[in-house]
């Protein structure tokens, strides 16, 4: 008897909680996000609680994110698989909403594709007043839509940096516009020090002194970007926290160091790393008062844009790049170069973003530069593969190390024979990991420019 008396009053307490409590209805909840967002760069989204009840609720709030978009917490770890897979976890939220009243967090996505994506829907859950029920809802979001483009804070960060002066801080390399270049400025009396080559012998003569000549780089130049949207640029690259000096044909503009502007860690693909390079190079060069031009090609010609000036033309590449996707097919670089010369544009520097890993592979981006080396300076920018040449320098333990140590090392010289026949043939190359990728191309750039080499 007690006991039935005991379970009667306890169902009597449940419903009392249940009924006293707020219902499901009388919450909105709504996500906010920046509609554009930066791949592989943290992105904040905003959810809000609106509750109509008349007692406050501690309301946990569960957001479906586009999938395989990791997020800022530490998901859960599955040790008894290799490496210890962790898998990511729903965004979560718990936020303490009084009656009446609205409240808000935030939690940092970071999208992993670039593209156009949806949210899904956002879970509500919150316990009654006495705790002895936990109640659930279900919203849509009328802001679920969201485009991903190219990572543009490298874009952020330089102007920053020309703002306050910290260019090397970044690793770029500032240009002094007056006294290096080809552009005539002004004349000025000479002084110790002055290269010879600047004396304007004419004006010494006609003024019975030393004067030598100011030059200032030229800024009406043209820049082509090609980008190689096939199967080599489908591989992952991952990009470091640690700046490190790119391996190329030319001393490095700036030394090792750490770059407190880049990114942790985070997984790319290797055309992804491309095209954030392209950014930012196209940014700087319009800066620079020259034209750039955007071509992506794989087996075929996928996107033209003729060179043009102006931050316009960076928005419009931008736009261009935002749906670029790799594809499984070898690239073509003769119907490329082809297509570009077709097209008439006056000598640029022509900077093919590509991946070579054997002598075949540079045979055919050889073959189809000759006839573009006589029209345009070319400029060949590749990913190295960080893994492989940690694996390469990693000391033998067991049996197995030394094969993929032996294999690691055949790849390397492959890849590095071919490169050498493409530098020996006139093609500029810029052989980089990751990390260092978009630094090292905008400093190249950078520097072909001073000497007046473009």
């Amino acid at each position: 008897v007690i006991a039935g008396i005991y379970d009667g009053a306890l169902l009597v307490l449940a419903l009392c909680d249940l009924l006293l409590s707020p219902r499901p209805h009388d919450f909105e909840v709504e996500r906010d996000f920046e509609s554009k967002m930066n791949l592989g760069a943290p992105n904040e989204i905003t959810l809000r609680a609106r509750s109509r009840a008349r007692l406050p609720v501690s309301l946990t709030i569960r957001d479906e994110t586009p999938e395989d978009w990791p997020i800022s917490d530490k998901g859960v770890v599955l040790p008894h698989l290799r490496g210890g897979v962790r898998l990511p976890t729903l965004p979560k939220l718990a936020l303490r909403v009084e009656a009446g009243k609205e409240a808000s967090g935030a939690y940092s996505l970071t999208p992993a594709r670039r593209g156009d994506f949806r949210f899904g829907s956002l879970h509500g859950r919150y316990p009654t007043v006495l705790g002895l029920w936990f109640r659930q809802f279900e919203r849509e979001s009328a802001h679920s839509s969201a485009r991903v483009y190219p990572d543009i804070t490298a874009v952020k960060r330089y102007e920053l940096a020309l703002r306050e002066g910290k260019m090397r801080d970044i690793g770029l390399h500032l240009l002094k516009l007056r006294g290096q270049g080809t552009e005539f400025e002004s004349l000025r009396e000479y002084n110790t020090g002055d290269e010879y080559k600047n004396i304007n012998w004419k004006a010494s003569a006609r003024r019975g002194k030393l004067i030598s000549t100011n030059y200032e780089i030229e800024r009406d130049q043209t820049i082509v970007i090609c980008i190689d949207c096939g199967r080599m640029m489908t591989s992952m690259a991952v990009t470091r926290k640690e700046e490190a000096v790119a391996k190329s044909d030319e001393k490095p503009l700036t030394p090792t160091s750490t770059n407190p502007y880049q990114s942790e860690e985070t997984p790319l693909s290797k055309l992804d790393c491309a095209i954030n390079a392209t950014v930012l190079l196209a940014h700087v060069a319009a800066s620079m008062g020259d034209s750039v031009g955007l071509l992506l090609f794989s087996d075929g010609i996928l996107k033209w844009l003729p060179p043009r000036k102006g931050r316009v033309q960076t928005g419009s590449i931008i736009e261009a790049l935002y749906a670029a996707q790799p594809s499984l097919v070898e690239p073509d670089y003769q119907i490329a170069y082809e297509h570009l010369m077709a097209r008439r544009v006056r000598r640029a520097l022509v900077v093919t973003f590509t991946d070579i890993i054997d002598a075949e592979a540079s045979r055919e981006l050889l073959n189809a530069s000759g006839a573009l080396r006589r029209h345009h300076n070319a400029l060949c920018v590749t990913i190295n593969n960080r893994d492989v040449n940690e694996m390469a320098a990693k000391v033998p333990l067991i049996e197995s190390d030394l094969y993929e140590k032996a294999m690691a090392q055949k790849m390397l010289s492959e890849r590095e024979s071919a490169l050498e026949r493409l530098r020996a043939s006139g093609v500029g190359i810029l052989d980089a990991e990751a990390s260092e990728l978009t630094v090292a191309t905008v400093n190249r750039y950078l520097n072909l420019k001073a000497r007046g080499a473009l």
